[in-house]
């Protein structure tokens, strides 16, 4: 009776309608409750929340073998992989690597000037303290950026030198776009009427092209940095923001979506299933989502084709490189996989341990967003 009764709940279940979470709304949400929560316990609490977007210092297009099939990446071609472990910084596949001198690194992001850094005390998104960043150029040099930010999150465009974040002055908002390059702010533009936010001590931004969007709570604004124009969208929900390539991802019922931010037309619509939600690569051209029966697969879309390739393992084991294909670090080498082909090559390099192993937290993926 007990084993009938068992099936027979995991058949209603199987059958029930659970909509797919947006996660925008739960980062914003649970960024808020996790603040409160410091405020009233002084307890910082940090849940990591992996959503995919964008990294480092090359320029993003596709490599691979005349037949689609793609190459363990290495030294020859100048890309690859890029990950970090603890404070060093592993790229072209995990040949070459650099030190960041700092206690910890909290994420990377890839802009044409190279691979920018953002570290300080520990590998907390938020809530940790300083914010510092670093540029580590194609030859490996590592240039200090004299940015500092706290409790903010940060946008990047790869195709620009660009590192855009809100801060608030006397009150006001103020987007602020710093060249990391020559390091140097370039512009600052006042948004007087953002009021409130979620739990970070300036509304979260996203730049595309010459677009700052800014995550307030009653809607997404946007600001022109070279004409300082500020207005309004709808096409973004409020809270966290996300752009890649000048796309977002959405949802229309049972259908996730790839909108683009411009237009406000629907370039890929296609089942949320159970598990997961569409996360977009750093230039927007293809979109990632949770598949098979228990989540254990990825279905790999290019955007604009519509069509797919499926991998095996979870979205989230998964990184893009700054040529646009996907990788994988596992039993301490790099996996990487073609967005044409599905198919997967393993590196020869062996990665070096961290400390004598690695902590979950502590390998995290080139232009991976970690915010919580």
């Amino acid at each position: 009776m007990t084993e009938r009764l068992a099936t027979l709940l995991r058949t209603a279940a199987d059958e029930l309608d659970v909509p797919t979470p947006p996660a925008a709304a739960v980062v914003t949400r649970g960024h808020r409750l996790r603040r409160r929560r410091q405020l009233r316990t002084g307890i910082a609490v940090v849940a990591i929340v992996a959503v995919a977007s964008v990294g480092a210092g090359y320029a993003v297009g596709r490599v691979g073998s005349d037949d689609g099939a793609v190459e363990p990446a290495g030294p020859a071609t100048g890309r690859g992989a890029v990950f970090t472990l603890g404070t060093t910084v592993f790229y072209d596949g995990g040949t070459e690597h650099v030190t960041i001198d700092d206690k910890a690194i909290k994420s990377t992001y890839y802009t044409s000037a190279g691979l920018l850094v953002r570290h300080g005390e520990n590998n907390y998104s938020d809530g940790g303290g300083p914010q510092r960043f670093s540029l580590v150029t194609e030859d490996g040099t590592v240039q200090h950026v004299s940015v500092v930010t706290e409790e903010v999150v940060p946008g990047i465009d790869p195709g620009q030198p660009y590192l855009a974040y809100a801060e608030v002055v006397k009150g006001e908002v103020q987007v602020v776009l710093h060249d990391v390059s020559a390091d140097e702010e370039v512009a600052r533009v006042s948004v007087p009427d953002a009021e409130s936010w979620g739990g970070w001590s300036a509304p979260p931004v996203a730049l595309s092209g010459d677009i700052v969007y800014v995550g307030t709570d009653d809607v997404v604004r946007t600001v022109n940095w070279r004409t300082g124009e500020v207005g309004t969208t709808d096409r973004l929900a409020p809270g966290f923001v996300s752009v890649q390539g000048g796309r977002t991802v959405g949802r229309d019922g049972k259908q996730s979506t790839v909108v683009d931010v411009a237009t406000g037309e629907v370039l890929l619509s296609v089942p949320s299933g159970r598990f997961g939600y569409l996360t977009l690569s750093p230039d927007g051209r293809f979109a990632t989502i949770s598949a098979g029966a228990g989540g254990e697969s990825v279905d790999v879309y290019d955007v604009d084709a519509g069509t797919h390739v499926t991998l095996e393992g979870a979205s989230w084991d998964y990184g893009w490189s700054p040529d646009g294909n996907l990788f994988k670090v596992a039993d301490r080498h790099v996996f990487t996989c073609s967005t044409d082909t599905g198919e997967c090559a393993v590196g020869e390099m062996t990665i070096p341990r961290s400390g004598g192993g690695v902590a979950p937290d502590d390998l995290r993926y080139g232009n991976q967003t970690y915010e919580s």
